[in-house]
C-alpha cells in the first residue's frame, strides 16, 4: 500500500497503530502490509529490548541488523536492559571450537544506539556507555558502588536519574571532589546506605531522593549524605524497614541541614506503623518550610480521621496521603 492509497492522513493512522503497542503480533503484520506503517511498528516493537546472557544468538542476530547502513532499528530502541553484560558466555563457532565472549562481544553494535534514554544494568561496562551520551535515566542492579559508579556517571553527560537496586558497597571516607553534572533524581531500593558516600562523588546536587528499606543502624550514612546536599534537597521520600520508635525521635536531626528541603514523604503499609513509629512523638525542630507527608497503603475512612487527629498538635503541615 503507497500513501497515495491511504485514506486518512499519516498521523491518523499513527494514531490508530499506536492502539497496538501490547500486541507485538499485530505490529509485525503491519510493518509488512505497508512501508508508511513501518516507523510506528517499529518504534512500539523495538521500543524496549532486554538482552541477557541467556540470549546469545538472539543479540549475535541484533548485532547483524543493527550493522546493516540500512538499518533503522537502531533508532527505534529507547528502553535497554543489559543483565549480565559482562559475564562470561561461551560460543561456538560454525567449526565447532568453543570460545568465551560476553553479551557486548556479541553485539558491540549496542554501544551505537543514537536515541536511547534509559539503561539498566547490572555491572559496570564502560566501552558501553561511552558511546551512549543521549541515555537521561540508568539502573544499576547487584552491583557493588565504587569507581565504577563514577566512571558511568561522568560518561553520560545528559544523565538526570538514577535509580540504585541492591547495592552494595564498602563506605568511602576519602576527600575527592564531586563530578559536576545534571543529575538531579536518586532512588535507592534494596541497598545499603554505606553507598551514600559514593553516590554524592557521583550525584552532589540532588533534588528528590527515594530511599526504601531505611534501617537505624544506617541513619549516620543518610544524616552525612544530606548534610552534603543540604542546598539543593527539596524532596525526600523513605520507607523504613521496621516502625522503631527511635528513628522517628533521630528524624528532625537527621534532617537538620536540609535548609531547602520542601516535603519529606513517609512510606507506611498500615495506619497502626504510623502510630508505632511516632510512638514518643516527633516535637523537635523540623526545616521551616517542610511539608510532611504521611503514605499510608492499607487505611479506612475512620482510620484516615484518626490519624489527622494524631498530628493536629504537631507545629508542621502535616499531609495525609492514602
Amino acid at each position: 500500500m503507497s500513501p497515495s492509497q491511504c485514506s486518512l492522513p499519516l498521523e491518523l493512522w499513527d494514531a490508530i497503530l499506536d492502539q497496538l503497542h501490547s500486541d507485538p503480533a499485530a505490529l509485525r503484520v503491519a510493518a509488512l502490509v505497508c512501508r508508511t506503517w513501518v516507523p510506528t511498528s517499529r518504534f512500539h516493537l523495538f521500543e524496549a529490548l532486554v538482552l541477557s546472557p541467556k540470549c546469545a544468538r538472539r543479540a549475535a542476530h541484533l548485532n547483524v541488523l543493527l550493522a546493516s547502513r540500512y538499518s533503522t532499528i537502531g533508532a527505534a530502541i529507547r528502553i535497554l536492559s543489559l543483565p549480565g553484560a559482562l559475564t562470561p558466555i561461551q560460543v561456538r563457532s560454525p567449526r565447532g571450537n568453543i570460545h568465551l565472549t560476553t553479551l557486548l562481544g556479541l553485539a558491540p553494535h549496542l554501544a551505537q544506539l543514537p536515541r536511547l534514554r534509559e539503561l539498566t544494568l547490572s555491572d559496570f561496562p564502560c566501552a558501553l556507555l561511552d558511546g551512549l551520551t543521549t541515555v537521561r535515566r540508568l539502573t544499576f542492579t547487584d552491583v557493588c558502588a565504587g569507581t565504577g559508579l563514577l566512571r558511568s556517571v561522568h560518561a553520560l553527560p545528559h544523565l538526570t536519574h538514577l535509580a540504585l537496586e541492591g547495592v552494595a558497597a564498602v563506605p568511602y571516607r576519602g576527600g575527592a571532589c564531586p563530578i559536576k553534572n545534571n543529575l538531579r533524581n536518586l532512588a535507592i531500593r534494596r541497598s545499603s546506605l554505606a553507598c551514600l558516600g559514593w553516590v554524592y562523588l557521583a550525584a552532589p546536587q540532588v533534588v528528590s531522593l527515594s530511599i526504601d528499606t531505611v534501617v537505624a543502624r544506617e541513619m549516620p550514612y543518610l544524616r552525612e549524605y544530606l548534610s552534603a546536599i543540604n542546598s539543593t534537597l527539596e524532596n525526600l521520600e523513605l520507607t523504613y524497614f521496621d516502625a522503631d520508635p527511635l528513628s522517628a525521635l533521630a528524624l528532625p536531626a537527621v534532617l537538620d541541614s536540609c535548609t531547602a528541603l520542601k516535603t519529606l514523604r513517609l512510606n507506611f503499609p498500615a495506619v497502626a506503623d504510623v502510630r508505632r513509629f511516632f510512638t514518643f512523638g516527633c516535637h523537635s525542630t523540623w526545616p521551616p518550610e517542610m511539608c510532611l507527608e504521611i503514605v499510608v497503603n492499607q487505611t479506612t475512612p475512620d482510620q484516615c480521621e484518626a490519624v489527622k487527629k494524631f498530628f493536629i498538635d504537631w507545629s508542621i503541615n502535616v499531609r495525609l496521603v492514602v
